[in-house]
């Protein structure tokens, strides 16, 4: 039997690497969407190949294209033969004060953090017809909790949660749909020791996250029969305490 393949968009850095690299290990044929990181894809690919002997085809895409979701669909078909697994891991998260954002911080997060996550599960249901899985990454924090500095962000990842929901309905019972949100995993690099320390303190794990955090749970939706429509917190606790 041929390997399974999976899909990851933003798969080429921090957390989306992590995430091929996961499928690789578990022996998946994985297409590796990237959209500015050519040299890092490429090195990511050439590795995992040596190291586990899968294939891992990398395509780039521009995912403000409303046609690059189902041309990176098409892609993975005809270049690994099938498709189980799809991981929206692409996103945009810009620091803007409220007086500051502009219609173009608009447009890019929705098209990147909403409407390709949609058209990618509209294209990958065309031709998952003996069945897949679907995780989407959304973001437990900027989908529940105010954050005035990223306001498109963290509308669009509220937004996604929802889109999840509505989908799995649709799809099941061929399809599953899931997300993880991840609270604090990788941290943005402007992101100061006080903010840091801060946040922590309501964390009730006492701990920000990891990206083997977020690909264990992902796996575990991944792996779970009967599980569809959720939006699954990784978070150390967080909501608990929001």
């Amino acid at each position: 039997m041929s390997r399974r393949v999976a899909l990851v968009t933003g798969g080429a850095r921090r957390l989306g690497a992590a995430l091929v690299r996961s499928f690789a290990e578990r022996e998946y044929d994985v297409l590796l969407h990237h959209g500015s990181s050519p040299e890092e894809a490429a090195a990511l690919a050439q590795s995992l190949e040596q190291q586990h002997g899968g294939r891992v085809h990398v395509v780039q895409e521009d995912l403000l294209d409303p046609a690059a979701p189902a041309r990176i669909v098409a892609c993975a078909v005809e270049a690994l033969g099938r498709l189980d697994v799809v991981v929206s891991s692409a996103s945009v998260m810009e620091w803007r004060d409220f007086e500051r954002v502009t219609p173009q911080d608009w447009t890019r997060a929705e098209a990147i953090n909403l409407r390709a996550p949609f058209f990618l599960m509209q294209a990958a249901a065309r031709v998952m017809t003996t069945g897949g899985v679907i995780v989407q990454i959304a973001d437990h924090l900027a989908g529940e909790t105010g954050f005035p500095r990223l306001i498109p962000h963290q509308v669009t990842k509220a937004a996604l949660t929802q889109l999840v929901r509505a989908v799995a309905d649709h799809l099941a019972p061929a399809i599953r749909v899931n997300a993880i949100a991840p609270g604090l995993v990788l941290a943005p690099d402007d992101l100061t020791d006080e903010a840091r320390q801060r946040f922590l303190r309501d964390v009730p794990l006492s701990r920000s996250g990891t990206p083997a955090d977020v690909v264990q749970a992902v796996h575990f939706l991944v792996d779970a029969p009967y599980i569809t429509g959720i939006v699954l917190p990784v978070d150390g606790g967080r909501q608990l305490r929001r």
